[in-house]
């Protein structure tokens, strides 16, 4: 497995503290674990933002002038890191060069969910199991806890499955859910939705063919791709023998692929939470990045992927999200969805 770039400047950020002699073990054990680095609220503000000189800044023992520089040198060496800005308020924010994203593709169709997992580091997680599936509660609990298993398989982060007690039925009935809905849709319409979902459940919502429903737009994407010949399969023999990937300008091309190298947050969220949602969330955001560069180029009716000088990079952009989705459904247990025609 590759290693992202949170675990990169993660890492970074580890060994600059380690490196300052002045500073006791347990004050830099206490900073750690009080210290923030994730993409920032605003996504115009950079890719990665970081506390960590708001925490440092009131310590008497360290030159904070000194390690400001030093901390800001660490992120600056990072791979593909473009800009590192200290802001007014004392954040740290990191942006990367566009081709960064673009060049991890190819490891992203050859690894597909496994990317970027390596280094993780979390606390072992609880995951409710039902001792009884009678309802729409305890059915997507099971589903859930059978995620969160491939999960921890696929991360190597261990999961500690607390078996909830016995309790009656409540809400939606199930057997009317998956009567009409189908046993697959209704496990793909829970997990892919907030716990909320349950308590005002929908058949209706629960399978409707809008791009705002993942159980729509998430195997929608999957099959598009399957007719624009952009299957994962069909571009890994050319992501090892090496593409130009500079041929990818537009902007929805790179927000893809930034939003390709962001599923290592997705599945460290879906972890630190004990829920696959987040997992889910991730696959739907991916689609309708796709759907909006769809929009914008029309592969179908323009020359998109017929350019023989562009086709092989703009392969390599959609088989990674082949690779992903493909992988992401796997894991969430609901990869025998119907596509929809």
């Amino acid at each position: 497995m590759s290693i992202s770039y949170l675990n990169q400047a993660r890492k970074a950020l580890k060994t600059a503290l380690e490196d300052i002699e002045a500073l006791p073990d347990a004050v830099r054990q206490e900073i750690l674990k009080e210290a923030v680095l994730r993409p920032p609220r605003e996504r115009s503000w950079g890719d990665l933002s970081t506390n960590i000189l708001i925490l440092l800044k009131s310590k008497q023992e360290i030159s904070f002038d000194s390690i400001e520089k030093s901390l800001v040198s660490a992120f600056e060496r990072l791979e593909g890191v473009d800009e590192v800005r200290h802001e007014g308020n004392d954040y740290i924010n990191i942006r990367y060069r566009p081709d960064y994203w673009l060049d991890q593709l190819p490891l992203i169709i050859e690894e597909g969910a496994a990317y970027g997992l390596e280094g993780m580091t979390l606390e072992a997680v609880a995951v409710p199991v039902p001792a009884e599936v009678n309802d729409l509660l305890s059915c997507r609990q099971q589903v859930n806890a059978a995620a969160m298993a491939e999960l921890s398989m696929l991360s190597g982060i261990d999961i500690e499955q607390e078996e909830l007690p016995q309790r009656p039925a409540v809400g939606f009935p199930l057997a009317a859910a998956i009567s009409r809905c189908t046993e697959v849709k209704t496990h793909f319409a829970l997990i892919a939705s907030p716990a909320g979902f349950i308590d005002a459940f929908s058949p209706i919502l629960a399978i409707d063919r809008t791009y705002d429903n993942p159980v729509f737009a998430i195997p929608y994407a999957r099959m598009m791709l399957g007719r624009l010949g952009a299957t994962s399969e069909q571009t890994k023999a050319e992501a090892k023998n090496g593409v130009d990937m500079s041929i990818l300008t537009l902007p929805e091309e790179v927000t893809l692929a930034r939003g390709l190298c962001s599923g290592p947050l997705a599945v460290e969220r879906a972890l630190k939470a004990a829920d696959g949602f987040h997992l889910a969330a991730h696959l739907q955001e991916l689609s309708l990045l796709f759907f909006r560069l769809f929009d914008i180029v029309h592969p179908v009716s323009s020359t998109y992927l017929t350019l023989l000088e562009a086709r092989p990079a703009r392969l390599q952009l959609l088989g990674a999200l082949d690779a992903v989705i493909n992988d992401g459904v796997r894991v969430l247990g609901v990869d025998m969805v119907k596509e929809y025609a």
